[in-house]
């Protein structure tokens, strides 16, 4: 016989230490000149400032 499922169960299972984010920022385009934009997901770990850790992700794109 199958193992019950408690709701305790449940919910270890669905343990992260962290949350996602999608950055979007827009970008000139050197031959065309045209905008366009840009997607990124960003994992901000669990205690970290979310501000801080979205600055460090658009200083390492080299702007």
């Amino acid at each position: 016989m199958a193992k019950k499922q408690t709701f305790g169960d449940k919910q270890k299972k669905g343990t992260v230490d962290f949350k996602m984010a999608k950055l979007v920022y827009s970008v000139k385009s050197e031959k065309t000149n045209a905008w366009k934009f840009v997607e990124k997901s960003v994992r901000i770990p669990n205690g970290e400032n979310e501000l801080d850790v979205l600055k460090k992700a658009m200083a390492g794109q080299g702007k």
